[in-house]
């Protein structure tokens, strides 16, 4: 985050505004806005499949995915999909197929990190119940492979991405999306959609955008944000065009 973002944020929340950070991150993965929470310390975190408190470093809600239907949806897509490898995300720790790593070009680094493993597939849904199950294509068009995915699941679970280099896809269970675990946020602090603006880039910001009254998206965002109705384009987050825009708002 840059300094900009940063100390915008810290205005808003100065100011009585809640600011609520909406993410396909886990809460593994929270670093860059620990230290920022005053107002509103709930976070949004795994695509809404998990809020979190980070103030208390607590878990608030947890919408899993159990590992039964995790085994079906991976057998099924397995034999429907090819070229994939798959991991899983307990929000605390991921686990990987190998060939996942081989795929990911070894941008992360396993050896010694008790936050991911390594395993065959029976190991990796033996873990448990998991808040995102990972769908990784070595090369190719995450679009295509996100509806390729979302055709096989069904109406059992629920696909997006939010990557933009990378065929990866991102399953949770049915009903969970950052705007369906924003809803019900708002709904406990007594704030209407009308009242709330949004920002996004990828595809797993639509729902989200879609509910909010004031939807920015940003100038590098996905073709299908970029299409979207009654939203406002700003600027990239090369150029700090969400800190620039809360400006505003304050």
């Amino acid at each position: 985050m840059s300094s900009r973002n940063l100390a915008a944020v810290a205005a808003a929340e100065r100011a009585g505004i809640p600011v609520v950070f909406a993410t396909g991150r886990p809460i593994r993965l929270l670093g860059p806005i620990r230290g920022l929470r005053q107002t509103q310390a709930t976070v949004i975190a795994s695509n809404g499949a998990m809020t979190y408190d980070l103030g208390r470093e607590k878990v608030l809600s947890v919408s899993p995915i159990p590992c039964a239907l995790a085994a079906e949806a991976f057998a099924d897509l397995r034999a429907q999909v090819e070229d994939v490898a798959f991991g899983v995300d307990t929000g605390h720790r991921a686990g990987y197929e190998p060939a996942y790593l081989s795929y990911d070009g070894n941008t992360f680094n396993i050896r010694d990190d008790p936050q991911r493993y390594v395993g065959d597939l029976t190991e990796l849904v033996a873990a448990g119940e998991f808040v995102k199950l990972l769908v990784l294509r070595e090369n190719g068009d995450v679009d295509e492979l996100t509806g390729h995915v979302r055709q096989v699941l069904g109406s059992r679970l629920v696909a997006t991405h939010s990557s933009p280099d990378r065929p990866l896809v991102e399953v949770s269970a049915a009903g969970v999306s950052k705007a369906a675990t924003l809803a019900a946020l708002c709904e406990r602090l007594g704030i209407g959609p009308d009242e709330v603006a949004a920002f996004g880039d990828m595809p797993n910001d639509l729902e989200m955008l879609s509910w909010v009254g004031m939807p920015y998206v940003m100038a590098h965002a996905h073709p299908d944000l970029l299409a979207l109705p009654d939203t406002v384009l700003i600027g990239s987050n090369a150029d700090s065009a969400v800190g620039a825009t809360i400006e505003t708002l304050i």
